[in-house]
């Protein structure tokens, strides 16, 4: 509870991460790893060699930043004071993610206060930029230069098995028009018309892309809208809208043509104008990113479960995160990819952050029992 409190204290914004990764190496080699660091990228990199040369390491990794803590008066514990109350520890980054990162580097330190080696190397990697895109993960993931069996993330996952996460998948869809002055909308085009129209349409026909059996259902949601003008008398020429997809199942040529099919001319086409001369959108695509997929019957995953039911009593839930990850980033590892941690993806972006004492005391026998057995 000592190490989350003092990393919570530590503000730690995304590019701003030096003291908390030097308070999470000091806190590695306090407890006897056989070697820690901070890596170039700004990543504190501990490791502990196991006792046998064959297996590949067994990798913990969580992350450095947080987001932002935003107002101050939203929240009821001060978000750098790491404040205890009802169980809890509370402030920013308290679940997301330095409870998680303190049990992890505290597992590792409680087999070696007892006298034990794990069977493999073990490593404990906490990156820094998680928040805005992961440069850390991928800086530490073009280094390893040693086998890797399992990584296990520190990300929320409420003590169940995380086996993987959507993509993500950004698309504008642009609606172009006609501009004129606004106080002559007869001689306009105006788009706003037609991207009316396809965004009313949008969640009826998202509910037909398909779902991942484990991952869950392809979604979407419109974000960003903008127009060519700023100017309030002017009808835009164009108009558009960010479409945010997650998807397990979908590629973006997919997406593209589930956009072309909702917006082409019919019976829903608003106005006679766009139904006699309809203007397509043009879908581009704006962001791509990978997720990764665990499936529940690997053998990892098998073994991960066995040890944390010895350790808690019971067999641990499988879930999928519903957020992205960096181990989206560690995929051309070969390794097997989890999620386990005590925090509860509802506590993470919030004010008012905390974390659960009881669980995190699980989570750290969970953890014992992999180091030491896994």
């Amino acid at each position: 509870m000592a190490c989350t409190r003092q990393l919570v204290r530590t503000p730690s914004m995304s590019g701003r991460e030096a003291a908390v990764a030097r308070l999470a190496v000091d806190e590695m080699l306090r407890l006897g790893f056989d070697d820690a660091r901070v890596d170039d990228a700004g990543n504190a990199v501990g490791r502990v060699r196991g006792r046998e040369r064959g297996p590949g390491a067994l990798v913990l990794n969580a992350h450095l930043d947080h987001v932002d803590p935003g107002e101050p008066g939203l929240w009821r514990h001060p978000p750098y004071a790491a404040e205890v109350a009802d169980g809890r520890i509370y402030g920013r980054g308290a679940a997301d993610i330095k409870g998680p990162l303190a049990v992890q580097i505290h597992a590792v330190g409680a087999v070696l206060a007892a006298g034990l080696r794990p069977r493999r190397d073990v490593v404990v990697c906490a990156v820094v930029d998680e928040e805005v895109g992961g440069g850390g993960a991928k800086a530490w993931a073009r280094g390893v230069d040693y086998p890797i069996d399992l990584i296990v993330l520190g990300e929320p996952s409420d003590n169940k098995i995380a086996l993987g996460h959507r993509g993500i998948r950004q698309l504008w869809v642009t609606f172009h028009g006609r501009s004129a002055h606004a106080s002559a909308p007869e001689r306009a085009r105006n788009p706003n018309y037609a991207l009316a129209g396809f965004l009313d349409r949008l969640p009826a026909a998202a509910e037909r892309l398909r779902a991942h059996p484990v991952l869950g259902p392809t979604t979407v949601s419109p974000t960003v809208v903008e127009v060519d003008t700023k100017s309030p008398n002017v009808t835009p020429a164009w108009a558009r809208v960010l479409l945010d997809f997650r998807t397990a199942t979908e590629s973006t040529a997919d997406l593209c043509a589930f956009i072309a099919a909702l917006a082409r001319p019919g019976p829903h086409t608003i106005g006679d104008a766009w139904a006699e001369d309809p203007l397509a959108p043009v879908a581009a695509d704006s962001r791509a990113i990978n997720g990764f997929y665990t499936p529940p019957d690997h053998p990892a995953v098998l073994r991960v479960a066995e040890l944390l039911a010895g350790a808690a009593g019971r067999e641990p839930e499988r879930i999928a995160y519903r957020f992205a990850t960096d181990g989206r980033h560690f995929t051309d590892l070969g390794a097997a990819i989890v999620g386990y941690s005590a925090a509860e993806e509802e506590q993470a972006h919030v004010a008012n952050e905390s974390i659960s004492i009881a669980k995190m005391l699980v989570s750290l026998r969970g953890h014992v029992a992999l180091v030491s057995q896994y």
